[in-house]
């Protein structure tokens, strides 16, 4: 038996050493050696003056501006109620009063007229007077506008005009929302988080939604958990718009000797590398390399192209758990904890406790 252990030795020792034992995740030098061959920068992360911290991507400029003002212009598809006040002898009175009561003393009355809807020709037929423009006018006035031709036919004659706004002047919101569907725009001038509000929020995290906007030919997106009161993308909504709520989790993944080797969804705007790594559990002691926790991700290069780009944390050194607080992770990262040398040690006494006995295994490795 120990003859066929020292035959076996050599064989184990060598396959120790070319690394060909089953390993979770690379060695610090596995990673940075192969890189370097490759070409990818690798890139201490120290806390000095002299190079800037990377720091989250930006939304880009929010290209819809605010609609104009609204001033309560009736539209097509708009209904309008028309009620008439007369004084003395009534023109609209209903059948039996005013001038058919003969004698009787002058009164005040009001006649209410059919609801009438605004067609495409944007116009609306009033009983004695006949078509009257209305769509891009204000109620106040159209009422005046029926009243002056009125005058003659009917005495001391007073209109008031009521609209039931139709879908003309409404937004549409669909997706991820609690209440899909059209949601009338009003005077007050409502904009992209009354509306969101409107509709009864998103149904999932802010988080993990983005919001889309679609104005004609122009569309935008925004995460909500950065469209705030103040924001440029928080515009005055017009009739037509679209606004979509998408579900879209960001994340970063976790890999290598780390305690929970996972994909950590962003649940703020921003995500450090402090949390990220508390979050997945910290480093395994029995495993990890303190010294070798990697960030995997594409910055832009000169030409504007994405390249690949790799971060090296150090938690020996005091500064990089200052440093790890202010280095904004960014989403689709992957964060890498690189196992220690000793790892593929410890297997190796592993596999040959499987042969033979723990005391033969000292004794061999102590030869």
């Amino acid at each position: 038996m120990r003859n066929r252990v020292f035959a076996l030795l050599p064989l184990l020792l060598a396959a120790s050493a070319c690394a060909t034992l089953p390993a979770g995740a690379p060695t610090a030098s596995q990673v940075v050696g192969p890189a370097a061959t490759a070409g990818i920068a690798v890139i201490d992360l120290v806390d000095t003056p002299t190079r800037p911290q990377p720091v989250s991507l930006s939304e880009p400029a929010w290209p819809i501006a605010d609609a104009p003002p609204w001033s309560g212009e009736i539209a097509v598809g708009d209904a309008l109620t028309v009620t008439v006040f007369e004084v003395g002898y009534a023109l609209f009175a209903p059948s039996g009063e005013g001038s058919a009561r003969e004698g009787a003393p002058p009164a005040a009355g009001a006649r209410t007229l059919p609801r009438m809807e605004v067609g495409e020709s944007g116009a609306v037929t009033i009983p004695y007077i006949g078509a009257v423009r209305v769509a891009g006018r204000s109620s106040a006035a159209v009422g005046e506008e029926i009243r002056q031709k009125l005058r003659g036919l009917s005495q001391q004659a007073q209109v008031v005009v009521a609209v039931d706004r139709g879908p003309g002047r409404s937004v549409v919101t669909s997706g991820d929302v609690r209440n899909p569907g059209r949601q009338p725009l009003t005077l007050a001038g409502e904009r992209l988080l009354d509306l969101i509000a409107q509709a009864g929020g998103p149904a999932n995290r802010p988080a993990d939604t983005r919001v889309r906007l679609v104005r004609g030919e122009q569309a935008a997106e925004i995460r909500l958990d950065q469209l705030r009161v103040d924001s440029p993308a928080n515009v005055r909504l017009a009739p037509g718009d679209h606004v979509q709520l998408i579900r879209s989790v960001r994340s970063l993944t976790v890999l290598g000797s780390a305690r929970n080797v996972a994909e950590l969804a962003f649940d703020s705007d921003t995500l450090t590398l402090a949390e990220a790594i508390a979050r997945s559990g910290g480093l395994a002691d029995d495993r990890a390399d303190a010294t070798g926790v990697f960030v995997f991700r594409y910055e832009a290069g000169a030409d504007g192209a994405p390249k690949p780009v790799i971060y090296r944390l150090n938690l020996l050194d005091p500064r990089s758990y200052f440093l790890s607080q202010r280095f904004a992770m960014r989403e689709k990262d992957v964060l890498l904890v690189a196992n220690a040398r000793s790892v593929q040690f410890g297997k190796l006494v592993q596999l040959l406790n499987t042969l033979v006995t723990p005391a033969i295994t000292v004794d061999l490795l102590t030869r």
